[in-house]
């Protein structure tokens, strides 16, 4: 899995290890002067020369602080040349001679924790960060020694075994300390709910992510998917109307996903105007899929006008069967006989066995007094057993009303 957070860099956690001061553990004044003039070489980048001191002081018969602290340099050199590897054998080294002071001892497993992650040694690098963490405590230091990147290292390292239930509290610990945290520490817990499916934990984060950063619509987009997982479907409309009003959406499926849901809340007008407002402007492509879209919501709304002249624009692009089938049957509601004629013949030029149509077209010929149209397209219909029994009834009331005229 990649990374979610890049890690800090080592140095900036590190810092280097100053001159020994021999007040704090016994070893010799040779080692002490050795040990102080590898320091000066490498603070003047004289790295070869550093080299050369500490490799001659590690062939020396030393005593456990001695070898501590010279691995402990030998490590800090090897950081200086960007040897992660070598600089976590050294450091290894000295905090396994257990020579030092216990504040040192920390230090020296703290650093090995660090680089261990640094390598992507997960496991190791957790179990050492731990390790370290519970010392700390121990010794009653905490909130000195504890700071909030060490939780986010903590997290990190767990991220990246996929351990998911343990990244959750050190990251919202991590948070915690640093007050107003960096965006992609958030990220990181909220990863980790998505993972748990701890759905009420990922609201939290991304109501706080869309406060903070309301123009990353990716954000809006997730939280209203969040809240439709949690059936708070109300709560998904309002987070994208939001966005919307905003002007935070970016996205032209985020503006679809808007008019569908408007539709399924019962809002079908709010939807039709929304979507007509967002094909006119560009936000949405005006494709075919999308203006029957819009027919639906204004025929929802009751807006049958609009509707019937969307449809019209999409058989005017598409002449398909269905499009003119559903003009014909908006048309009869509307009682625009004239208009639903021509719908009908348009139709059933795509389909001639329609037999319903043909119904259709018989009652828009009565109503426009073509009796003999009417007749025809009546016993049309009466030879399919699906609209026989209709048919022949038509054919009857015809007989009246020719009768009556």
């Amino acid at each position: 899995m990649k990374r979610m957070i890049t890690l800090l860099p080592l140095l900036l956690l590190l810092g280097l290890t100053g001159i020994v001061r021999a007040e704090t553990v016994s070893i010799s004044p040779f080692v002490l002067q050795q040990l102080n003039a590898a320091q000066q070489a490498m603070a003047q980048e004289q790295y070869g020369k550093a080299a050369e001191l500490l490799d001659k002081l590690a062939q020396q018969d030393l005593s456990p602080p001695g070898k501590a602290y010279t691995h402990q340099f030998r490590g800090n050199l090897a950081l200086q040349r960007k040897r992660e590897a070598e600089a976590l054998k050294q450091f290894q080294a000295a905090w396994e001679l257990d020579a030092l002071t216990d504040h040192d001892q920390r230090r020296l497993l703290h650093i090995v924790a660090q680089l261990q992650l640094t390598l992507d040694q997960w496991q190791k690098g957790t179990a050492s960060l731990e390790r370290w963490m519970q010392h700390v405590k121990t010794a009653g230091v905490a909130d000195k020694e504890i700071r909030a990147d060490d939780y986010l290292l903590l997290a990190q390292g767990y991220s990246q075994q996929e351990q998911w239930r343990k990244v959750v509290e050190p990251i919202k610990t991590a948070i915690r300390m640093k007050g107003r945290a960096p965006e992609d520490w958030y990220r990181l817990q909220l990863a980790a709910h998505f993972q748990l499916k701890q759905w009420q934990g990922a609201t939290a984060v991304l109501e706080l992510l869309t406060e903070r950063y309301p123009q990353k619509s990716g954000y809006w987009e997730q939280l209203a998917s969040v809240y439709q997982i949690r059936e708070r479907h109300a709560d998904a409309l309002a987070t994208l109307r939001a966005a919307w009003i905003g002007g935070h959406l970016q996205k032209e499926r985020q503006y679809i996903w808007l008019v569908q849901l408007m539709m399924q809340q019962g809002v079908p007008q709010r939807a039709a105007e929304v979507l007509q407002q967002s094909l006119q402007v560009g936000k949405v492509r005006d494709t075919l899929k999308h203006q029957r879209l819009l027919a639906q919501a204004q025929l929802d709304a009751k807006l049958y006008e609009q509707g019937r002249n969307t449809l019209q624009r999409i058989a005017e692009r598409k002449p398909d069967y269905d499009t003119w089938r559903q003009l014909a049957y908006l048309e009869l509601q509307l009682k625009r006989w004239s208009d639903m004629k021509r719908s009908i013949d348009q139709a059933v030029a795509l389909k001639p066995d329609a037999a319903d149509l043909l119904l259709l077209r018989g009652i828009a010929d009565i109503n426009r007094a073509e009796y003999e149209q009417a007749r025809s397209s009546f016993e049309r219909a009466s030879a399919h057993s699906g609209t026989r029994d209709q048919a022949k009834s038509w054919l009857n009331y015809l007989e009246q009303v020719q009768g009556r005229s």
